[in-house]
């Protein structure tokens, strides 16, 4: 049951490649279909046209919003498995393992393997990939954040008690326990 947060997670990159390709198949039907004007039909082959082809890359630049919707839905299947894992150390408190999980993504971002429609050399980013070191950055502060949790973590555990051995227990430091 602690796990099922992780499951919810791996979702959110898939849902935003759906939602990506909802929007860009209904923006691109509007613009088939043609418009309103002043409240007659105005057809799609007329003077009125959309701004920008509905499934290009420049659709997608228009708003914010858009660009993250696209931005989180590219490479959908490798961003849920690092989520997935850095969800699944967080539960189990292994923050630590979090962290390389977090900065395996932040590679897989830099070379556009997450996160972008092409695979680049993180100095040689292609096309709208120029988000990517904004997603790197997030990445590594998310793993700097874990290796604090982590140590925190480490400095704040008290010293295991070791239990003594037998022969060091003197006759007034044994005791019988009822079950």
């Amino acid at each position: 049951p602690r796990h099922w947060p992780a499951f919810l997670v791996a979702l959110v990159p898939g849902f935003f490649n759906w939602a990506q390709q909802v929007a860009s198949d209904f923006a691109a039907a509007v613009c088939e279909q043609g418009f309103l004007v002043d409240g007659s039909l105005v057809e799609a082959g007329s003077n009125a046209a959309c701004a920008v082809s509905a499934r290009s890359n420049e659709a997608w630049t228009l708003r914010p919003t858009l660009v993250a919707v696209r931005t989180f839905g590219k490479g959908y299947i490798l961003t849920s498995i690092v989520w997935a894992a850095m969800v699944v150390y967080i539960a189990d408190s292994k923050f630590g393992m979090a962290a390389i999980w977090s900065l395996i993504g932040a590679a897989l971002s830099a070379f556009g393997l997450v996160h972008a429609e092409v695979v680049f050399l993180p100095w040689e980013p292609e096309g709208d990939a120029s988000f990517h070191w904004e997603l790197v950055g997030g990445y590594v502060l998310t793993a700097g954040f874990l290796v604090v949790i982590e140590l925190v973590q480490r400095f704040k555990k008290q010293p295991s008690q070791e239990p003594k051995d037998i022969e060091e227990v003197s006759p007034g430091e044994a005791s019988i326990e009822r079950v």
